[in-house]
């Protein structure tokens, strides 16, 4: 049976001569060098020759060591030594210099043989692979400049494939990742099934080179309230399978940027719960301006009308009275002073219908109502409908209403000395109408006063109040009328106190 070394049976081997072997030695793309035991050199093919720059003369007898630099460390030349002498395979790099005395990184590979004698020799293949190293060392350079803008953006970046894999991801994404206790792609991915009904990224993308997607995650999620910006850069790359080496297929990365904009909202957010509430301070500073004046000239009013019918009876009885003149004089100075006054009343600023979510409007009413809450040591619990229309109406004048049926139920727990300090308010959306409800822990109220409370300058309050009596509930009643709705009022059977319906009519289309 013919005996075979690997994939070449040892007759085969020979079949070629020797001097097949030879020309393959000499003529192959790579150098190629025999030395003997002491490293002295004995054969060199065309290939070693164009690399180092030597003539076959002046290699032949002279030890490998010619090619050697200084730059290649001792320590790599005797472990070198050490292997090839044990008869094992060597593999390596060293810097080698040229005739011209130029250098060049050569990868190395020497083994030792022994000739039929049994003497040792040894062969080398060398490549030089200056330009590979420049080529890896000059992407390592781009790779680590690349991760250091990366790293050093003020947003969060990541870098997938099309499969959404992750190939890189800066710091401050690894930041974020710990602060959401989720991967900021996981959170993305989440969002587009929820609100496009996409399953990845590249469904989302689709045929476009860029995308944006903003997220509010809510603050009810461990994380609190955050707001981001994603967005999303096809960047085209070509497959680097070698099964694509000679039909290349074009693919793409998608470059994902993660601007969070929390502080920036928070901060607007501040700005105009800020306007929000200077505008409701206004409102009804200049209701109640309103109600004082407009109850003012109704008291003047009064009794110069029985002052004027007085002096028109004293006309008919004694029109020669000599006070009569003087009389008319004052009077018409009256009249003309009452229409100074009514000239004065303010007038409210013009606020036009639109869609308005109560909702929304309770949560502002609630963060400019923050301080007093906490001041009155009063908790408050929201029980809002997430599926609650909006209604058409003003959302300021509808804030300042609701505003101050909160005011008023702080005032009512404060009077109340109740231990339980809680407000509960509610939102429901019931077939044509939207309700509000605002309940307190209380005294409640009582029967003889429901159908007097929202009268101008009806309080219950203590003389010794601070602020205007008997005005806010006034607003209020104005308010909804200006919105054809209406209220009702009870007692509330969870906390004890009152118990406020505001009931809105459907929005018009």
């Amino acid at each position: 049976m013919e005996q075979t070394d690997g994939l070449v049976s040892k007759e085969s081997r020979y079949s070629f001569g020797s001097g097949a072997y030879e020309q393959i030695l000499l003529n192959a793309p790579v150098a190629i060098s025999i030395t003997d035991a002491q490293g002295n050199i004995l054969l060199v093919n065309q290939s070693f020759l164009d690399i180092t720059g030597y003539m076959e003369q002046e290699l032949i007898g002279k030890n490998s060591s010619i090619l050697s630099y200084k730059m290649t460390p001792k320590s790599v030349y005797k472990n070198l030594w050490e292997t090839i002498s044990s008869g094992q395979l060597w593999q390596g790099r060293l810097i080698n210099r040229r005739k011209n005395g130029s250098f060049y990184v050569a990868e190395i590979s020497i083994s030792r043989i022994e000739n039929e004698s049994g003497k040792h020799f040894y062969y080398a293949i060398q490549k030089d692979i200056t330009e590979t190293h420049r080529l890896q060392t000059h992407q390592k350079n781009q790779s680590a400049l690349f991760q250091a803008v990366l790293n050093s953006a003020p947003i969060a970046m990541a870098l997938i494939d099309k499969n959404s894999q992750v190939l890189f991801s800066n710091q401050r994404c690894e930041v974020l990742e710990k602060q959401l206790e989720t991967s900021p792609l996981t959170l993305l991915v989440k969002n587009l099934k929820e609100d496009y009904d996409c399953d990845s990224i590249e469904d989302f993308l689709g045929e476009k080179t860029h995308r944006s997607k903003n997220i509010h995650i809510d603050e009810r999620e461990a994380s609190g309230e955050k707001w981001f910006d994603f967005s999303l850069v096809k960047i085209p790359v070509t497959d680097t399978k070698a099964e694509a080496y000679f039909q290349k297929s074009d693919e793409y990365y998608t470059l994902i940027g993660v601007q969070d904009r929390t502080k920036e909202k928070l901060f607007m957010e501040e700005r105009r719960l800020n306007t929000i509430t200077l505008m409701t301070n206004d409102n009804k500073f200049v209701h109640s301006m309103q109600e004082v004046m407009m109850a003012t000239l109704h008291q003047l009013q009064g009794p110069l009308n029985m002052i004027d019918s007085a002096v028109t009876i004293l006309k008919q009885s004694n029109h020669s009275c000599p006070g009569l003149q003087a009389m008319d004089e004052a009077m018409l100075n009256a009249n003309q002073a009452l229409e100074q006054v009514q000239d004065a009343i303010p007038e409210r600023t013009h606020e036009s219908a639109q869609p308005v979510n109560l909702n929304q409007t309770v949560r502002d009413v609630i963060s400019i109502s923050t301080n007093e809450l906490l001041n009155r040591s009063t908790r408050i619990e929201l029980h809002l409908d997430p599926t609650l229309r909006s209604i058409n109406g003003k959302p300021h004048r509808l804030l300042l209403a609701i505003k101050q049926l909160i005011d008023n139920s702080l005032d009512a727990i404060h009077c109340s000395h109740n231990p339980d300090r809680a407000i509960v308010v509610s939102t429901l959306d019931k077939g044509d109408e939207t309700i509000v409800c605002i309940e307190d822990s209380g005294n409640g109220i009582s029967d003889d006063i429901r159908i007097k409370m929202f009268q101008p300058f009806f309080s219950t309050k203590p003389k010794a109040h601070i602020g205007c009596r008997g005005v806010g509930l006034a607003i209020v009643n104005q308010v909804l009328n200006e919105h054809a709705a209406m209220f009702e009022v009870g007692n509330s059977e969870k906390l004890g106190g009152a118990s406020i319906q505001l009931i809105f009519p459907k929005i018009t289309e």
